[in-house]
């Protein structure tokens, strides 16, 4: 009996996935940034599935409402997504389709979620293992080329001529950066695959990548996300709600926050108590400080409106240095970007950006305790979110599909998880 049309589109699908997910660690290790590229592909399935806009968009539309949180949510990344477009107006760039980088990576994650979500018990397994090797296939990489200094991305072209392979250092930070989040999921699939000390396998191949390579931001994340996952699997609800609340109120207050921080008395205390090395390992995260004092006072004066999309592109010009302790030259206050999305949502879409970016906070979290998830599901969900919480508040840009694209992984990594334990 020949093989019917659906029978060979579901065979040449499969094969798709997992020649992505054999990538996916490639993609890490060699180009964090084509993990967007690499999310649009993993998407096609979905895609080309007739089911998918009968069953995922007129399911949405069919009985609209702000009671169905996951109705609601999309609309509310709509709003944000219109208000970015409308910003190009009174932006010093009017870049009018900057919108599509925070609709694309949804829309796109939203249809591998859906389609995670919809696998019979048979692709559920398939794609679940091939996620969790993927991810833990992407860490050992990772690691290794933090204990070597980056031997693999050194042999191969192009040649790092930054001082010191700097630019091959971070870009392998950024590698970790962007499989931390999905790494949780990674854990709870490979909880209902093979077994607990299977899962802590995979955290403890992050945490070695995380510490082996030179993002101290990736440390911090898996370790908020461990600790807090951890309470989660006997507190679940609590959990999620503390997380959605808390990054809400991260929005809310961060910029009042910042302008009120007593930078120039934490420097006169640092040159004072720390020594020459001190400084230097210290320099980075004290600029920090002003940067989000000078973006966050900014972001006040640009009320209510903000002053445009990608602003601080740019303002990085005409913005004044400062002398950061343990930094050998004088720094920009402003970088390209704020080193904190809550900060920049303020700075550049101001308050209507601000109320639509918490509304679909809140309906998310809304959505995820309407959902009976598993033990092991809740903490992942609460463990990948605060590792994107500690990302964006501390270095990550609104405007960094990459980022973006991370999340999505992760979402989706979520999605597969779930699905495996419903069946």
């Amino acid at each position: 009996m020949q093989p019917s049309w659906r029978d060979r589109r579901d065979q040449a699908s499969r094969w798709w996935f997992y020649s992505l997910f054999f990538l996916l660690p490639l993609t890490a290790v060699f180009g964090h940034r084509g993990l967007a590229p690499w999310l649009l592909l993993a998407s096609l399935p979905a895609f080309l599935r007739g089911d998918f806009w009968q069953a995922a968009f007129g399911k949405l539309f069919d009985h609209p409402g702000f009671k169905d949180a996951v109705f609601a949510g999309f609309a509310a990344m709509l709003a944000f997504s219109f208000w970015i477009f409308l910003s190009g107006v009174w932006s010093p760039k009017h870049d009018y389709g900057i919108f599509a980088r925070i609709l694309a990576p949804a829309l796109v994650g939203g249809s591998i979620v859906w389609f995670s979500l919809n696998l019979s018990r048979q692709w559920a397994w398939r794609l679940g293992r091939a996620f969790a090797l993927a991810v833990a296939g992407g860490m050992i990489i990772l690691a290794f080329e933090g204990v070597t200094g980056g031997l693999m991305r050194d042999i191969l072209p192009p040649k790092d001529v930054s001082p010191g392979g700097s630019r091959d250092i971070i870009a392998l930070g950024r590698g970790v950066t962007a499989l931390a989040p999905a790494l949780f999921p990674a854990a709870a699939i490979a909880v209902r695959i093979w077994s607990r000390g299977a899962a802590l396998g995979v955290l403890a191949l992050g945490v070695v990548a995380a510490a082996t390579n030179d993002v101290s931001a990736n440390a911090v994340a898996l370790g908020l996300g461990l600790a807090v996952a951890i309470i989660s699997i006997d507190h679940q609800r609590v959990m999620l709600r503390l997380s959605g609340w808390g990054a809400i109120a991260l929005l809310l207050l961060f910029p009042f926050a910042a302008a009120l921080a007593p930078v120039e008395a934490i420097y006169e205390y640092a040159r004072d108590q720390l020594t020459d090395g001190q400084l230097a390992a210290a320099a980075s995260s004290l600029h920090r400080l002003a940067i989000w004092k000078t973006a966050g006072l900014e972001a006040l004066s640009g009320l209510p409106f903000g002053f445009g999309a990608d602003y601080a592109r740019v303002w990085t010009e005409t913005a004044p240095l400062i002398d950061v302790p343990g930094a050998p030259v004088a720094l920009s206050t402003v970088p390209v970007h704020p080193h904190n999305v809550f900060i920049q949502v303020w700075l550049e879409l101001g308050l209507p950006g601000v109320a639509a970016l918490a509304l679909f906070i809140y309906f998310g979290m809304k959505m995820l305790l309407r959902v009976k998830l598993s033990k092991a599901v809740g903490a992942a969900s609460v463990g990948a979110f605060a590792a994107v919480l500690v990302s964006i508040t501390v270095e990550g840009s609104l405007w960094q599909v990459w980022r973006l694209a991370a999340m999505a992984l992760a979402a989706s990594g979520i999605a597969l998880a779930h699905g495996l334990e419903k069946r």
